[in-house]
């Protein structure tokens, strides 16, 4: 009987692990899906971040080079990250469709820029934007 409930108590909680992510929604503010995809990046959680991307040729090269970079880090400096604090300096709306970011972390206290684009009701993240500071939407 016992070896039944361990068996029913791990299945719920796999079933419940690989539902979680299906009945997740973006949010629907540029200012909260910034900050997820801000959060999940110092986390490490490079899967749920890239999910953020806008999908473009440019923003996947982007990011894969930042998801390389993240994994040559050290433990010690992951770990600053994932404990570090999100810090918003500034939040803009250009229009109803873009918005712009300026950030920094309690570790690194760098400053640096993402880019929102809504499109199909979502809002996805302009990562060339970090890097080109091109505000022009597409």
């Amino acid at each position: 009987m016992r070896s039944i409930i361990i068996i029913l108590t791990t299945c719920c909680i796999l079933f419940s692990g690989c539902t979680g992510n299906e009945n997740y929604q973006k949010p629907d503010d540029p200012l909260e899906a910034g900050r997820e995809f801000i959060r999940f990046a110092l986390d490490g959680d490079m899967r749920k971040a890239k999910a953020f991307i806008l999908r473009d040729g440019a923003n996947e090269r982007l990011f894969e080079n930042i998801e390389k970079k993240y994994a040559a880090e050290s433990q010690e400096e992951k770990d600053n990250y994932k404990n570090a604090s999100i810090i918003i300096n500034k939040s803009q709306s250009l229009n109803d469709s873009t918005a712009i970011i300026n950030y920094s972390n309690s570790f690194k206290r760098e400053n640096s820029e993402i880019k929102l684009v809504k499109i199909n009701g979502e809002w996805w993240v302009d990562f060339k934007y970090t890097f080109t500071g091109d505000s022009e939407t597409e």
